[in-house]
């Protein structure tokens, strides 16, 4: 019976692996919501009770979670190094194993993850970190790194021009309060593309202190 399950089991594995050749990027639940040479913005929503298809990240990748929901995964394939983050903004590189993988939501509201994958690989010397207060470094890797900028209630933080692509996310539900250069951030997931040699200037017109990631591109 023991040796009959074993077999099962590995069958099982090997059909799965077989059929998970789908990119992230197909799959239907991680919709691209933006795509250049820089930065692939896969917006992913999963319903309660949903399952995602099996898939494969394998490009390296900025996740962000914007959801505090139950959720679960069946790993197919996992890289032997991850770099989960208590800020649940994270990076994986994927260099030399992908992971494949399905997800599912066991919750009652949407699960809810930005997955940015970095296509570019005409990597490019940068500008030195950002100093300022209201910049928290949470990663410098090879093709990008990630700050959190915590915007004061009723505050504006300026960056001078930068040499690297900006891309800034909100990650909270900022009602329109928030604005960068001048695009209003009105939910979790917003989000703008500025190009190299730009200044920024993010305002908070809220009362209550806001919160963005921010990413240098190489």
């Amino acid at each position: 019976m023991k040796l009959y399950h074993s077999l099962t089991v590995v069958l099982l594995a090997g059909v799965l692996s077989g059929t998970a050749q789908i990119q992230v990027s197909k799959e239907p639940r991680h919709h691209d919501v933006f795509d250049n040479t820089w930065v692939r913005l896969l917006d992913v929503h999963i319903p309660p009770g949903d399952t995602s298809l099996i898939h494969k990240h394998s490009t390296p990748s900025v996740f962000m979670v914007l959801s505090n929901t139950k959720s679960g995964s069946q790993v197919i394939v996992e890289p032997e190094q991850k770099n989960f983050s208590k800020e649940s903004v994270w990076f994986e590189g994927f260099y030399t194993t992908p992971r494949i993988h399905r997800v599912w939501n066991s919750d009652t509201s949407d699960f809810h993850v930005i997955d940015m994958e970095l296509p570019n690989k005409n990597l490019r010397v940068i500008d030195p970190p950002i100093n300022q207060p209201s910049f928290t470094l949470l990663f410098d890797e090879k093709p990008v790194r990630g700050y959190r900028v915590t915007l004061s209630a009723n505050g504006t933080v300026v960056v001078p021009s930068r040499k690297a692509p900006i891309m800034v996310v909100d990650l909270a539900n900022s009602e329109g309060k928030v604005k960068v250069n001048d695009k209003p951030f009105s939910k979790k997931g917003d989000y703008l593309f500025i190009k190299a040699g730009s200044a920024i200037t993010m305002i908070n017109k809220g009362g209550m202190d806001q919160s963005l990631a921010f990413f240098e591109l190489r």
